[in-house]
């Protein structure tokens, strides 16, 4: 393909932005999953046949729209979040999944039980002999972990929900089932914070490194608390994605 411009409608459209589109176009039917290397340069210009300087405009694009990162000395791979539309930080969902620049492959899930403290019986809206799911989570993409969450959870949503405790697989399948559930909605707070001594052992990261802290409490389409949690991941494992608008003017 000698490299040119496509007109239409005497609109002049420059190579690289049709280079674009047809990457865009390969992401979406699947060509290269979450977590795919893209062929290096040559091979990719080789099969546009466009030049490398066309082909690095285009990739340009493809990262400005969070489709692609480029990781030095790994070359261009395509993120998790190839769907920008999907899903947004606003959408209830598992940030620690959805927006790590590795895909998830991997989790460990651990479940333990205790009295409901005075601040679980507040914010779960808990009776003081209530008792409370305390379960970890360690996320990793292979053998680096990715994340870690705390959730604590009213026993007897588990067991109202027939969730057999002894299986952590099906705990871990339940929470995610449950964060995709109609009508659930957070009161969140997404902080930076420094990652103290156990945490830093989980996520193998130095004691007081820089680490994304999300705090929220959700809350079933009847308002009743179903969890609260605490995520923790690196920002520079993960990139959040959040679509702001503004409402369009209502006339009188």
């Amino acid at each position: 393909m000698k490299e040119s411009v496509i007109k239409e409608k005497n609109v002049k459209i420059p190579l690289y932005v049709t280079v674009y589109e047809t990457l865009t176009q390969w992401l979406k039917e699947g060509k290269y999953k979450p977590g795919d290397k893209l062929p290096g340069e040559n091979v990719l210009s080789e099969q546009l046949q466009v030049s490398r300087g066309t082909l690095r405009q285009a990739m340009l694009l493809l990262q400005e729209d969070g489709l692609i990162i480029n990781h030095q000395g790994k070359g261009n791979i395509v993120l998790s979040n190839q769907d920008v539309s999907k899903n947004g930080l606003e959408k209830v969902g598992n940030p620690i999944v959805d927006f790590s620049i590795e895909p998830v492959d991997r989790v460990e899930t651990t479940i333990g039980f205790q009295p409901a403290t005075q601040k679980h019986q507040q914010v779960l809206k808990l009776r003081p002999s209530s008792v409370v799911a305390v379960i970890d989570i360690t996320y990793y993409s292979g053998s680096t972990p990715a994340g870690f969450a705390m959730i604590y959870m009213p026993h007897e949503i588990l067991d109202q929900s027939n969730v057999n405790l002894e299986d952590t697989n099906t705990v871990y399948q339940f929470y995610t089932k449950l964060l995709a559930s109609n009508g659930i909605y957070g009161d969140s707070k997404l902080r930076m914070g420094q990652a103290r001594e156990r945490l830093a052992n989980i996520l193998e990261i130095e004691e007081g490194s820089p680490i994304l802290i999300l705090e929220e409490v959700l809350y079933s389409e009847y308002d009743t608390p179903v969890l609260s949690q605490k995520l923790f991941f690196g920002p520079e494992q993960h990139e959040l994605s959040i679509r702001r608008k503004n409402d369009r003017m209502k006339s009188e």
